[in-house]
């Protein structure tokens, strides 16, 4: 029972430490490879995080795109969000895109079930107040640069970080975004998980909910019940949309990850054309 107890403490700090390494990958990313004047210092609880900046390239500026970055990602990890950056620019949107670190892991009290991935089911447990926390410092900061610039301000989040900016808006802790685009909405423990239904219905802001069934199956478990509850509240300006991991190219039987590609950015562009933007 020791022995078990260790293992699973040390590969909570096993966790912690390539979750921390992937973030400081692309902090790192950021301030290497691109001109220092694409480069924005957002300041967060006493921390500097660089975050890029990338300017509109149509003659009317719609406004501001915030899009929350995963290096551990599949999709949403810097390499996707410039892409999805790319098509937003072209239409009149400035992007900042701002690096995500993961929750902390700590072991759970169940220590004899075996670890399994954080994204599906886990005997760790992500610790929700300070990955809360640094998720509210650092939307406040983007929403602070996004007063720099008229127009609308939208936010693009997947996951557990979509789930806690939904828990914040629920709260009256941020300031709700114009739309929130949220990928995948998820919280590896059930109560919390089964919350975001209610949320999401009880949300008075424009809601593009991505439902990814290969991201987790905390999301997808969910998916169903999301849309029903929104469809039940008669929530006014909400859209749920399935990606699938992977969208044919012709007769050639290659394919391309789908949510990291230009589609995603059609996608989104597509419901903010809806809203009238």
């Amino acid at each position: 029972m020791q022995i078990t107890k260790v293992i699973i403490l040390l590969s909570a700090l096993y966790m912690n430490a390539m979750a921390w390494t992937a973030y400081g990958a692309v902090a790192d990313d950021i301030a290497r490879y691109f001109p220092e004047q694409q480069i924005t210092q957002l300041t967060v609880l006493d921390k500097q995080i660089p975050a890029l900046t990338l300017a509109s390239r149509h003659p009317l500026s719609r406004g501001v795109a915030i899009v929350l970055v995963d290096a551990e990602s599949q999709s949403l990890n810097l390499d996707g969000g410039l892409i999805l950056a790319d098509t937003l620019t072209e239409k009149g949107w400035h992007c900042l895109l701002i690096p995500v670190e993961r929750p902390a892991v700590t072991p759970s009290d169940t220590p004899d079930v075996p670890p399994k991935p954080i994204d599906n089911t886990t005997s760790m447990t992500p610790d929700y107040d300070s990955f809360y926390t640094s998720i509210l410092g650092l939307t406040n900061a983007a929403y602070g640069y996004a007063q720099q610039h008229r127009g609308y301000t939208f936010v693009i989040a997947e996951g557990m970080t979509s789930a806690v900016l939904i828990d914040a808006f629920q709260r009256g802790a941020l300031d709700m975004p114009d739309t929130l685009v949220s990928l995948g909405a998820f919280w590896p423990e059930h109560d919390k998980n089964q919350q975001l239904i209610d949320w999401l219905a009880q949300s008075s802001y424009p809601v593009l909910d991505l439902n990814m069934p290969m991201l987790s199956q905390w999301q997808l478990s969910t998916a169903d019940a999301r849309q029903t509850a929104a469809k039940v509240s008669l929530k006014r300006h909400y859209r749920q949309r399935q990606l699938f991991p992977t969208v044919g190219l012709g007769n050639a039987g290659a394919s391309l990850p789908n949510p990291t590609g230009a589609w995603l950015g059609q996608e989104i562009y597509s419901w903010l054309r809806y809203l009238g933007w």
